[in-house]
């Protein structure tokens, strides 16, 4: 828990940092389409490459982002025996009533490598984007949605107040730890079932925290004038550069080369 980053911001003087968000995030959303593309995991290497070009570029250190990759190792770990043990196929080895496929293990590795890439490109765009810089890119790149009727300028409030809350409940919940650990409880060098039985009991403090601050919050937003009715301006508005088309085009000719390949087989 002490270790967790994904969501926050890595201040750094970087063209990404640079990049206006509504660039990033059609950049992202471009990423994760190719990446749902392709069927042959020796693919994900080329997309490994890029994201640690893109951390490269965002003057980002990647042992930042493993630091905080723990708690997904066990999703990734439970998501690749689950789907190698879950699909039919050529039994290599088998133990009680299960079987260990060949191709089990490609689609455990697949799936597993996915969502891998998946949490990496999506902390990238936390690490090198505010939460407002991510709230009024949200709200411009979706504002024609508004059209049918979707919130968005309450949507995009919603991220921006969450963004901000993840680094703040992280905090309270080291310093709820803290507190316990001065009183006796053990949460380093423990079982596990003891560990886990430990940091259940910090849930209740900190849901009370939450709404507490959120009622907080709350009254502030009200004191100073914000109303979801209202049009909002806004001090700093979103303006693209050279840079910006750049990103634009190499996204789409990245996923108009996903799609060929696809098409082509060779993906």
């Amino acid at each position: 828990m002490r270790d967790i980053t994904i969501g926050q911001y890595y201040p750094a003087d970087s063209m990404i940092h640079s990049l206006d968000p509504r660039s990033k995030l059609m950049a992202v959303l471009l990423y994760i389409v190719a990446l749902f593309l392709v069927k042959n995991p020796l693919w994900y290497i080329v997309f490994l490459i890029i994201t640690v070009a893109e951390f490269r570029l965002a003057k980002v250190p990647f042992r930042f982002f493993l630091k905080g990759l723990k708690p997904i190792i066990i999703l990734l770990v439970f998501t690749f025996v689950f789907r190698t043990l879950a699909t039919p196929g050529e039994v290599l080895a088998e133990f009680w009533i299960f079987e260990v496929t060949r191709e089990g293990l490609i689609k455990g590795a697949q799936l597993a490598s996915r969502i891998a890439l998946m949490i990496v490109e999506a902390s990238l765009l936390g690490y090198t984007t505010t939460p407002k810089e991510m709230s009024d890119g949200l709200a411009q790149a979706f504002r024609p949605m508004q059209k049918i009727g979707l919130p968005v300028d309450e949507m995009s409030v919603m991220v921006m107040i969450a963004f901000r809350f993840i680094p703040v409940m992280l905090e309270e919940a080291n310093d709820l730890m803290d507190a316990q650990a001065s009183r006796g409880v053990e949460f380093e060098n423990c079982s596990v079932f003891t560990k886990m039985k430990n940091v259940f009991s910090l849930l209740m403090p900190l849901f009370i925290g939450s709404i507490e601050r959120s009622s907080e919050l709350a009254m502030a937003m009200e004191a100073r004038g914000y109303s979801a009715d209202r049009p909002r301006s806004r001090m700093e508005p979103l303006v693209y550069c050279r840079n910006d088309k750049a990103v634009y085009t190499f996204s789409a000719l990245f996923l108009a080369a996903a799609i060929a390949l696809r098409i082509a087989g060779l993906l």
